[in-house]
């Protein structure tokens, strides 16, 4: 989408100064997206660097903004009747592409799946619910809003009454896009999507008011604030585990990331388009405004609303760009114009290049990790650094590739040693491997994930270098503050204080773990563990019999923890038959050396009344308890 609103600018500009054009058509719509782009900018620069690269290769964050209103922009210079229809039939090729697609995808054997290709060096991998479109979600809403349009070509054709011959190819359309809107809803149905539940989008947008009010996390950032704000209950849903990076609603999702700013302006858009009934295509507007604000986001469905509204909804007015210098009045603003959207458009290929090489040299690191081809790995992930340092996954993929290098290096045969050479090697390795880990944290310290890595790597040092355990401590604690509901992160520390030999510490971290997910059956099976190494058999016993209510009964877990609980459910009813014992032997030596005084049974007694005569004045200075 950048690249090729970068090449329709140039194109733009060669026409105005080859064709000596002066105007440039703009409505109310253009305004509100150069307001929309304003607010993006002023966002991107209040955060951190990491989120900004993240959030400039992300197609819901600064990247596909800039993307779409560049297109926006051309659309809206281009539009007449018949521009329209060209570009109405080449979007319903498309779909018709989608669609065959789908159907080829959707007959393919389950036992089939996931279909990859090439094997060797795979470009699309295809699985249940995989769409040319990017999700089954924006596939459904690509196919109604071409059977929306072409029916309403159908209905206007057979109102006019023409021949049947005028409006085959609409009656076609119609019944083709129709069965694609059906299969693609039986497929969302079937397979159902990922995406946050509304509860938790809700409560996510809610919390992040209270830090960001007015300005949101930024373009392209909702994951910081999924991270920090989620409730415990999503840890209760099957996507649990899983990073989203999108709202389960599209209104929720402008909102956390753009603030109550972004939330009025997309409120005054809705009242200013309710204003407009009477226009053409307000009902596609209306459609995809519906799809857009109440389903969750999705770039395609996003695009076609930009689409349908650049290209016919609403008047447009020309503007004259006119600014006449020198005696002969020589108009310069259509140069100084294109001189601005020439800078712009060479920054853009600048910044876009090297992010696309870096993704490059990005992915084939992946797929020489893929072949175990360690040394292509790391020299790869060295070349996606270097041509786009900002983005903190680099960094954090590439300290793991480091660390796994420097535990190849130190691996030996039996009855070999290690030499220096590799000694030295596996040293600077390790250094490196803390030094991008760090990095990562710098460059977007507000993410869990990277506090987490920081500490998976001094965790790894555990044992070699002295401090390692607080370092890694001290990360995952710092994880848990950025990402508070995640189990993940408790298990790990608890993990950590246990191998240390702290089981109190260790037990209250995975009790954290239980809290943040009550079904967490590993979290339960250390807990028990933990319970057992300070000798609290009966908590043990207690702890692991939740085990067996959250593993399936047909597994090896099931198995495992069952005869674990067995064997301690024998040694605690042990303990109690030995305790009972002891307690009876206790019982009979106390009858046997000194008799059982008969109890007597007495009522309290009311409390003491004194007459004047018989007060004594006593004072009371510093005879109150002591301050707490």
């Amino acid at each position: 989408m950048m690249a090729t609103a970068l090449v329709g600018l140039i194109l733009w500009i060669v026409e105005r100064i080859f064709y000596k054009k002066e105007t440039i058509n703009i409505n109310r719509w253009l305004k509100w997206v150069i307001f929309g782009l304003i607010w993006t900018a002023v966002s991107y620069f209040r955060m951190n660097v990491g989120a900004r690269a993240r959030s400039m290769q992300s197609l819901l964050g600064v990247g596909g903004e800039l993307g779409l209103a560049g297109w926006f922009f051309l659309w809206m210079q281009i539009r007449d009747k018949e521009e329209y229809k060209k570009q109405l039939n080449w979007l319903s090729i498309s779909g018709v592409l989608v669609g065959i697609a789908s159907i080829m995808a959707f007959m393919i054997p389950n036992s089939k799946l996931p279909w990859i290709w090439p094997e060797k060096d795979p470009l699309i991998s295809i699985g249940q619910g995989w769409s040319l479109a990017g999700t089954m979600m924006a596939e459904a809403g690509l196919f109604l809003f071409l059977l929306v349009v072409w029916f309403k070509g159908f209905f206007k054709k057979l109102k006019d009454k023409a021949d049947f011959g005028d409006y085959f190819v609409q009656a076609l359309a119609v019944v083709f896009f129709g069965l694609l809107t059906f299969l693609s809803v039986y497929k969302i149905v079937k397979y159902g999507w990922t995406s946050l539940d509304i509860r938790s989008s809700w409560i996510v947008a809610v919390e992040n008011l209270k830090i960001n009010p007015i300005f949101g996390v930024g373009a392209g950032n909702f994951l910081e604030a999924f991270s920090r704000f989620r409730p415990a209950s999503y840890n209760m849903t099957n996507l649990w585990a899983s990073t989203l990076f999108i709202s389960g609603m599209g209104i929720l999702h402008l909102w956390t990331e753009f603030g109550l700013v972004g939330l009025i302006a997309i409120i005054l858009v809705v009242l200013s388009f309710a204003k407009v009934r009477k226009e053409k295509r307000f009902g596609e507007v209306l459609l995809m405004g519906i799809l857009v604000l109440f389903l969750p986001p999705t770039f395609l469905l996003t695009m076609l609303l930009f689409w349908v509204v650049a290209s016919g909804f609403g008047q447009v007015e020309e503007i004259k760009m006119i600014l006449p210098v020198g005696e002969k009045k020589f108009n310069v603003m259509p140069y100084l114009v294109s001189l601005i959207i020439l800078i712009v458009v060479g920054l853009g290929f600048f910044k876009l290049t090297k992010a696309t090489i870096a993704d490059y040299y990005y992915r084939q690191s992946l797929l020489a990790a893929s072949k175990n081809d360690g040394a292509a790995t790391y020299n790869y992930q060295i070349k996606a650094i270097a041509a786009n340092p900002d983005l903190a996954d680099y960094r954090a993929v590439y300290s793991q590739t480091n660390l796994a290098l420097a535990s190849n290096f130190m691996t030996v045969g039996v009855g070999q040693t290690l030499s220096a050479e590799n000694k030295e090697k596996a040293s600077t390795l390790v250094q490196q491997a803390v030094r991008e880990a760090q990095a990562a944290v710098s460059l977007d310290k507000n993410l869990g994930a990277y506090w987490y890595n920081l500490g998976s790597i001094y965790q790894s040092l555990v044992g070699t270098i002295d401090g390692a355990l607080d370092w890694a401590v001290q990360s995952y604690q710092q994880a848990i503050l950025m990402d508070p509901v995640n189990s993940t992160y408790n298990m790990s520390i608890g993990a950590l204080m246990y191998g240390a030999g702290n089981y109190p510490l260790a037990e209250r971290y995975f009790e954290e773990a239980i809290v943040d997910k009550n079904d967490f059956a590993n979290a339960w099976y250390n807990r028990a563990h933990s319970a057992k190494q300070q000798n609290k058999l009966q908590d043990a016993v207690s702890f692991m019999g939740q085990v067996l209510n959250f593993v399936p009964v047909d597994s090896d877990d099931y198995i495992k923890a069952k005869g674990e609980l067995d064997a301690w459910q024998k040694q605690l009813d042990e303990a109690i038959a030995q305790y009972q014992q002891q307690l009876q032997q206790q019982q009979a030596q106390q009858q046997q050396t000194a008799p059982i005084e008969a109890e007597t049974l007495k009522t309290p007694q009311p409390l003491p009344t004194m007459g004047e005569e018989e007060r004594v004045n006593v004072p009371a200075e510093e005879l109150e308890p002591p301050e707490n």
